[in-house]
């Protein structure tokens, strides 16, 4: 760890700005230099300036190499000095620790300045997290126009992740929804290999949202998404390379409700083996038909191959206060794999709700890594 970075700074409270930092180093290179010829003086100065930012670098660089492996106390002990000093990439970092309850307990309180400061210093993934954050009134209240506008600045930098966001924003906003701004900005980031905005760009050709529709360019943009991975573009893709049918119809119908449902929170596999497959040991999913979507959505094959699955329908009454009639249903999914012999069957519970885990011989998305 850098002494002038990190550790000399830490150790003292109230923290060193970083003029001072640079005078203690003037003042070291001179006071080593007093024995040159004078011509050397400035250059030496300038090797102990030089080795100083290189320090930090280091400092910075190991910080992000914390926090990227969930070692939170030593990413908060490198960067807490570097953003203290205006570093805008140490202050987003720990803007996000505070926002997601990364190290610390959840304080949007304590993540909303970090992240404004670097934002104000034009660091586009801060601009993006003010714009989620205005979009969602997480941490402040909601506003729709400046939420657009800090991903809008973000996104005119050439930022892809931004000009997703960007086009992912005029299509949930309403009212104000614009495909066609959408399109615009969807494109420029599915032009990066943005493999999200790929997807969402393949949606408004399919549908003719935004832009005039289009078959082949919707396919064209699916491949590519599927290509690096992209789910929802693979469960469409597969979709669409069926026959054309009332039937497929229904079922890209349905699919677009399954996608829009989102992701569940799973805790483990499950190690008993009727857990899911036996109608006397249904999965309690709870609430509603999203929260049986949410949960299969977060269902993988062994290897975390893509699971893909198909409501079969409704079967073996039980009794129930948590149905007015008295009476619940199981619900009835086959889920597939890639690699799997045959479908295999599953029964969700949706008038109760319990710990959530995989069936056993399936896994499940896990956490999202850090950004």
């Amino acid at each position: 760890m850098s002494r002038l970075c990190s550790k000399s700074i830490v150790a003292q409270r109230p923290l060193i700005p970083l003029s001072r930092v640079w005078e203690r180093v003037w003042r070291e290179g001179d006071h080593l230099a007093q024995r040159l010829p004078v011509q050397a003086k400035s250059a030496v100065t300038l090797l102990f300036l030089l080795l100083s930012v290189a320090a930090c670098a280091d400092d910075l660089e190991d910080g992000l190499a914390a926090y990227r492996s969930k070692d939170y106390p030593q990413a908060l002990l490198l960067l807490q000095p570097l953003a203290d000093n205006g570093a805008p990439i140490a202050q987003y970092t720990l803007g996000q620790m505070y926002r997601l309850g990364r190290g610390f307990i959840l304080s949007l309180p304590e993540a909303l300045p970090l992240l404004q400061q670097a934002a104000d210093a034009k660091y586009p993934p801060a601009q993006i997290a003010l714009g989620e954050m205005y979009e969602r009134g997480e941490g402040v209240t909601q506003n729709l126009e400046t939420s657009e506008q800090w991903f809008e600045k973000a996104a005119s930098s050439g930022n892809a992740k931004a000009q997703l966001h960007l086009g992912v924003h005029y299509i949930r906003i309403d009212p104000g929804r614009d495909f066609a701004k959408a399109a615009t900005w969807l494109k420029l980031a599915a032009q990066q290999n943005e493999a999200e905005a790929q997807y969402f760009l393949a949606r408004l050709f399919l549908d003719g949202n935004g832009v005039e529709k289009d078959r082949a360019e919707a396919m064209l943009w699916f491949y590519r998404a599927a290509a690096q991975g992209q789910v929802p573009a693979q469960r469409f893709l597969r979709l669409l390379k069926q026959a054309d049918t009332p039937d497929r119809g229904l079922a890209l119908r349905d699919l677009r409700r399954q996608l829009s449902a989102g992701v569940a929170t799973l805790d483990a596999v499950s190690t008993d083996a009727s857990y899911g497959f036996d109608k006397m040991h249904p999965i309690k999913t709870g609430s509603s038909f999203i929260a049986e979507w949410r949960y299969l959505n977060a269902l993988r094959g062994p290897k975390g191959e893509l699971v893909h699955y198909q409501r079969m329908g409704a079967c073996c009454a039980f009794d129930t206060q948590a149905a007015e009639s008295g009476k619940g249903f199981l619900d009835q999914y086959t889920l597939t794999y890639d690699g799997l012999e045959k479908p295999v069957a599953i029964f969700l519970n949706m008038f109760e709700e319990g710990a959530l885990q995989a069936p056993l011989g399936f896994s499940f998305v896990h956490e999202a890594s850090v950004d």
